[in-house]
């Protein structure tokens, strides 16, 4: 009985010693001094094929809170961090190698112990098919002291609680798109006298967002060559294209950023004998906003056709009249013997 009861007051003695050294190590944790914090920028793209423009993503960066410093630090005085910007280049964007780019952001010097927490918002862009992180970014330093010096202990990013389903999520990855698609434009030539080997000109007017820029070429095929319409060629925000499409044929337009309008306007051909074009839109917004729309120009052309004599059967009625033509003739003949 005795050396039970030792026994359990060895291993109640062995579980203190034990908690007191955890307790004691936890408090002995040495922290490394951070000067600065990475966060990645991932720049995707809605749609294969697409080729975005040159961006360069900027941030701002604003004194949000403190908790637990020393007194007279306040959100006001409390020292502010900076941030950097990144850049990409045309094409980047959804590359396997290139869409994930980091930036820094520099901490600044503390002096008190405390969490200081930062507001960090993505500076929005006039580009067109971009669409950028309108949420804000909320940056967490804590401070503490240790051996009597001042040292960060811990920084990470999150999504502020108010930005819906990411609430309060800890996250180092804030993701930008860049959005474009097609517009194909096609051509259908019917009735009995439609020429289908004809040339038919369409002139395709492109319109940018309100407060948006092109900054990357679209191009199509017309006749055989690849065309562009280049950044240069928009003014006032507005670009055109003249193409010619015969019966069955069809031009594509690719790379058009989202939220750019367009027209499609078939030159006059009723002088010709030709109905007014019939225009047929998949999307009857005439607005990019998915992988492809697609407009098809139909004309129509129709005249009597001559219910005389057809060429083909004109050997016949021929052969038919000069069987007729000597059976009268002998037949004269035989009566003027006869009498």
């Amino acid at each position: 009985m005795k050396m039970k009861k030792l026994a359990t007051g060895f291993l109640a003695a062995a579980m203190m010693l034990s908690v007191s050294n955890a307790v004691f190590a936890s408090d002995t944790i040495s922290y490394t001094d951070c000067g600065s914090v990475t966060i990645t920028k991932v720049y995707e793209a809605e749609n294969e094929g697409t080729t975005s423009p040159a961006e360069t993503f900027g941030f701002t960066i604003e004194r949000t809170s403190v908790t637990d410093a020393a007194e007279g630090i306040t959100s006001a005085n409390m020292p502010l961090a900076t941030i950097g910007s990144v850049s990409y280049a045309a094409g980047d964007a959804g590359s396997a190698t290139a869409k994930a780019k980091d930036i820094t952001i520099t901490l600044p010097q503390y002096t008190s112990v405390g969490v200081y927490t930062y507001t960090i918002k993505e500076t929005a862009g006039s580009t067109a098919g971009v669409t950028y992180y309108g949420n804000d970014i909320l940056l967490k330093v804590t401070v503490i002291e240790q051996n009597g010096k001042v040292r960060v202990a811990a920084v990470h990013t999150e999504n502020p609680v108010d930005t819906g389903n990411a609430q309060g999520k800890k996250s180092d990855t804030f993701s930008n798109k860049y959005s474009a698609g097609k517009l194909n434009v096609k051509k259908t030539v019917t009735g009995n006298l439609g020429d289908q080997s004809k040339d038919f000109k369409v002139t395709v007017t492109f319109t940018a967002p309100q407060g948006k820029t092109v900054n990357e070429a679209i191009s199509y095929i017309d006749g055989g060559s690849t065309k562009t319409i280049p950044t240069t060629a928009w003014k006032n925000g507005v670009a055109t294209a003249e193409i010619e499409l015969k019966h069955d044929e069809t031009v594509t337009f690719t790379n058009i950023p989202y939220g750019v309008t367009y027209t499609v306007v078939e030159d006059d051909y009723t002088a010709e004998g030709y109905e007014a074009a019939a225009y047929s839109f998949n999307d009857a917004n005439k607005t990019i906003d998915s992988a492809q729309d697609t407009v098809t120009i139909t004309n129509k052309k129709n005249g009597m056709i001559d219910t005389g004599i057809h060429m083909d059967s004109l050997p016949y009625v021929l052969t038919l009249a000069l069987i007729f033509g000597f059976g009268a003739v002998l037949f004269i003949r035989r009566r003027r013997v006869s009498e």
